[in-house]
């Protein structure tokens, strides 16, 4: 399984590092990072299996940021393989398929409570509310038209939601952050490579 990481951060954050070094150790597999700017539609497709959307320090409710990433939302809408959105990604992923993302005008940081609002294979082991990282000052306004929403928070209506056909997935919060007093994250991405590998070839 090859995974590639789209990298929304600004360059040179430590983010992205720490989100790379987990991937590799969840999957055991080839992981590899591209800048989001750099994006090659073709060449990306045909050479990974499975793709994750970083967060990013950019915000989506200011104008001109979602046409900045307009390569990445093209990728989004037209693959028919496994993806997770991370924050950003997550809210990217809404906007591509029509959805708004607005400004809560406050910064949420730290570990909050989320709590499933469907049983799903994503949440496997979890109880049904977890404590998650949270890191973020925006939020999607509704769920898109062809998602269900599969888990909410006080602080987020839309914490986690899922396609209904293509095999996609977004979580508001930062699944990569995690510790062992915290490991509900890293569940959760174990969870979705397994639920990609039903979808690779």
């Amino acid at each position: 399984m090859k995974t590639l990481i789209i990298d929304n951060y600004v360059p040179n954050s430590p983010q992205t590092e720490k989100l790379y070094n987990v991937i590799s150790e969840v999957t055991l597999d080839v992981v590899e990072i591209k800048d989001y700017s750099t994006m090659s539609q073709s060449d990306d497709l045909a050479r990974h299996d499975v793709f994750i959307l970083s967060g990013s320090q950019r915000k989506l409710a200011e104008p001109d940021t979602f046409v900045e990433f307009s390569n990445e939302v093209d990728f989004i809408r037209r693959t028919e393989k496994p993806i997770l959105g991370i924050c950003f990604g997550h809210q990217l992923i809404a906007q591509a398929f029509g959805s708004n993302v607005r400004s809560s005008g406050k910064m949420v940081e730290g570990y909050y409570m989320v709590r499933k609002t469907i049983e799903d294979e994503l949440f496997k082991g979890l109880p049904e509310k977890f404590l998650v990282m949270e890191s973020h000052e925006e939020y999607v306004d509704e769920v898109p038209y062809e998602f269900e929403k599969i888990a909410d928070s006080p602080n987020c209506a839309i914490e986690t939601m899922k396609h209904r056909m293509k095999p996609i997935c977004a979580v508001q919060f930062h699944t990569e952050r995690f510790d062992d007093k915290h490991p509900a994250g890293r569940v959760v991405l174990e969870n979705f490579f397994k639920f990609a590998s039903l979808f690779i070839g």
